[in-house]
């Protein structure tokens, strides 16, 4: 496939997530296209993923990072997410985010 080709597949997942064109170029299909963000497997982990959202709604700052998310790799039964390395962000997610 021509590199502008699988670009242009990647475009959407990447704006969406922050993951990098290389790393999605492994998932392309035979079709080329991306594959999609994967659904939550149970309505608890769709939830949790709500729950973290709205919680970083509240995280201000000046980075270009509004809600201090850097990278969000989505998987079938995980969530992995990169913040920005600000004082203020990891304090946050370590005191209101994760789980105690």
């Amino acid at each position: 496939m021509p590199p502008l080709a699988a670009l242009a597949f990647t475009e959407d997942r990447r704006r969406s997530t922050g993951e990098s064109h290389q790393a999605l170029c492994t998932l392309l299909g035979e079709s080329g296209q991306a594959p999609p963000i994967p659904a939550a497997r149970h309505p608890e982990q769709a939830q949790l993923g709500t729950a973290v959202f709205l919680a970083c709604c509240k995280i201000g700052g000046l980075s270009e990072h509004s809600l201090g998310i850097v990278h969000v790799r989505p998987e079938e039964d995980q969530l992995s997410i990169r913040v920005v390395n600000e004082p203020y962000v990891v304090h946050y997610w370590a005191e209101f985010l994760l789980p105690a």
